[in-house]
């Protein structure tokens, strides 16, 4: 008798053990201490996954070649990519869509869609999105309530689709009502934090998972 698949997205050479289809993950930490290396980390799956990044810290270029430095040479019929960063390169094509402003969430919103529907439109049924960082689209929007209604309805979207759903932010940027407020759009949490010189994460509100802080090499 055959054992079912194990369809649960597995994250390599980081101490986090693998999470069901459909989780969405906030990813806290220090913008200049790993953040960005760690979500990449966590963006790179197997070679049948596809991935989607948001990117309103960087521009689409270096999105990329940051992701090419954690994951290698990136497949471009399986990576599509928003670009609603200020300093955005300007390019655009099927699989890069620019967005003027992070403040434009229903313009962000349609991007998502359009991009996730044409991955899996190709084949691919099984995609990591990632949105870095949280922070210019706070700073935006003035009021955590749009920004909160425009994760929630994209983490539902993932869901639905058996996606996964990371969304990092420097929590020293915000205020604590503002992390607790868009928390609750998430199913768990990876703090990272800087230690001895090197870091470590921990992961809360998901369950079977290794406890306190862990050492990551990123």
């Amino acid at each position: 008798m055959s054992q079912a698949k194990d369809t649960r997205y597995v994250f390599d050479g980081v101490p986090i053990e693998p999470v069901p289809e459909g989780t969405n993950l906030l990813v806290t930490g220090p913008s200049l201490g790993g953040l960005r290396q760690l979500l990449m980390r966590l963006l790179s799956g197997s070679a049948e996954e596809g991935s989607l990044i948001v990117t309103a810290d960087v521009s689409a270029n270096e999105a990329v070649a940051d992701f090419e430095a954690v994951a290698g040479t990136v497949d471009p019929s399986r990576t599509c990519l928003i670009d609603c960063a200020q300093e955005s390169d300007g390019g655009e094509s099927d699989r890069i869509h620019g967005v003027a402003t992070p403040g434009d969430l229903t313009g962000i919103g349609m991007a998502f869609s359009t991009l996730y529907e044409q991955l899996y439109a190709s084949g691919i049924t099984r995609v990591r999105t990632g949105l870095y960082t949280l922070g210019p689209l706070l700073v935006y929007a003035d009021d955590v309530r749009p920004v909160y209604r425009f994760l929630h309805t994209v983490t539902g979207r993932i869901r639905s689709a058996d996606g996964l759903g990371l969304c990092a932010v420097d929590p020293a940027a915000q205020d604590e009502r503002t992390i607790q407020s868009v928390t609750q759009a998430f199913d768990g949490k990876v703090e990272l934090r800087q230690r001895d010189g090197g870091h470590e994460l921990r992961t809360q509100g998901l369950s079977g998972q290794l406890d306190g802080w862990q050492a990551v090499d990123l």
